[in-house]
Formats: structure tokens, C-alpha cells, sequence
């Protein structure tokens, strides 16, 4: 792990050798996507691209996605992005290179519209509690948004001030706090909206790269296990005669 992060901080400073933003993101997410691609079990791809649901409502291109290709293929392959049924989305990880307001309220954006999905004709829903949802049926998409640093001064008031942004952002996008299941900030630490709480490790890196990963592959193994079988006739045809006896 110690490596990878290495490689991976190696990787996101050549990416800044190019001038444009848009490029130098895109570098960043497709060494993070590699990152994974390399230690998940075969069952799961990563990819980048976007998602869509029976009702042909999409997200927009996601800087990657983790899903799972052993019992739900895409639903269509292009050269760089992939079309994907929702009910085969586990995971969405955006990447930033710099935490700021701006930023954040894109990512609530694009974290509603992942929200407004219905995988197995019923929403998402945010982080399971003890009780009457913990076991219910429905699915969960992780959405995390994972950044180098952070535009904010890096005291130990930066949970709070962060935390603060967060719920700005939220409202600005018009979305829930809980649209975001973590903020993983590598210079600085963790947070986690819902509860909402963090963690400020400043100078301690290793940690939030190594908690990141631990908490995205727990969540693969409890969630894998919930998922039923895509009905596929969902993304079939919309017909108004059903079928009919033959004599």
C-alpha cells in the first residue's frame, strides 16, 4: 500500500505537467481507477463512463465507476466510456485535485443524479442503519469523492470548516447530505456527512489512502452479497400488450 501510494502521488505530479485542468483530472482519476483495477477481485471492473435505469434516466459521465461485471455486463462498450445498467453499480469515486466550494457542489450535483437512479425499479438509498432498512431489499451506491488537498488552511479547524462546506454544497444542489458517503481529502483526513464526523490526519497520508481503500472494499463484500439478479426485460422493449393465450 505504501508503494501504491507512492506511485500514485508520483503519477498525480507528472499529470501536472499538462496545462489544461480537465487533463490534468482525468490523469489523476485514471491512476486511482488503475489503483483499483489491479487489487479488486475479478468480478468487479472498474471503468469510467455512466449509468442509466429502466426508465432511460442517466447520471452523465462519472470519473469511474466499480461494478459488477460477473453477473450484470454493460450495456454498451465505447472506445473510453461505459453505458451501465444501475443494478450493476456498486461504487462511484470522483477525483479532485483540489477541494474547493465550487468543486464540492458539482460533486452533490452529480451525486443527486446518481441518487435519482432506480436499480430494480427502486431507489438508492443512503448508509444502511440498524433497524427496519438494514435488511430491507434495497441497493446502496457508495459515492465518495476522493482529493489531493484542500483549498482551506490546513489546521485542525478543517473538519469543521469542511464539514460546513459540505452542507452548503448539499443545499446548493438541492440534494441530501447523505448523497456523499465520504470525503477523503489526502493531505488532511476524513469525513463522512451523514453523521456527520471526520478525522484530521494531516501528515499522516498513508492512513487516509489505506482507510479509503479498506472502506471501499468492505463495503464491495457486504453489498455484493444483497444484490439479486438483473432482470434485463426492464431495458427491453416498452410494450402495452402483454402476451396472449394460443389455442
Amino acid at each position: 500500500m505504501k508503494r501504491a501510494q507512492q506511485q500514485l502521488l508520483l503519477e498525480g505530479a507528472l499529470a501536472s505537467g499538462f496545462a489544461h485542468k480537465g487533463i490534468i483530472g482525468d490523469e489523476r482519476a485514471a491512476s486511482l481507477a488503475s489503483f483499483f483495477r489491479e487489487r479488486l477481485p475479478d468480478r468487479f471492473g472498474v471503468h469510467k463512463g455512466e449509468a442509466i435505469d429502466h426508465r432511460d434516466t442517466r447520471t452523465g459521465q462519472l470519473d469511474f465507476v466499480i461494478y459488477d461485471r460477473s453477473r450484470c455486463a454493460p450495456i454498451q462498450v465505447g472506445n473510453e466510456n461505459l453505458l451501465l445498467p444501475c443494478e450493476a453499480l456498486y461504487c462511484v469515486i470522483e477525483v479532485k485535485t483540489r477541494i474547493t466550494q465550487d468543486e464540492l457542489e458539482k460533486a452533490y450535483l452529480s451525486a443527486r443524479k446518481v441518487r435519482s437512479l432506480r436499480p430494480f425499479k427502486r431507489p438508492f438509498i443512503a448508509a444502511r442503519k440498524k433497524g427496519s432498512d438494514a435488511e430491507d431489499g434495497r441497493s446502496r451506491c457508495l459515492y465518495i469523492v476522493f482529493g489531493y488537498t484542500s483549498n482551506l488552511g490546513s489546521d485542525s479547524e478543517w473538519v469543521q470548516k469542511e464539514c460546513n462546506r459540505l452542507r452548503s454544497a448539499s443545499k446548493s444542489a438541492k440534494t441530501t447530505l447523505d448523497c456523499i458517503d465520504r470525503l477523503f481529502v489526502l493531505d488532511r483526513g476524513i469525513i463522512n456527512p451523514q453523521k456527520p464526523a471526520g478525522k484530521w490526519l494531516a501528515g499522516d497520508a498513508d492512513s487516509v489512502f489505506l482507510e479509503s481503500y479498506l472502506h471501499i472494499m468492505n463495503f464491495l463484500g457486504r453489498e455484493s452479497q444483497r444484490r439479486d439478479p438483473v432482470d434485463w426485460q426492464m431495458y427491453g422493449p416498452r410494450s402495452s400488450k402483454g402476451w396472449k393465450s394460443i389455442a
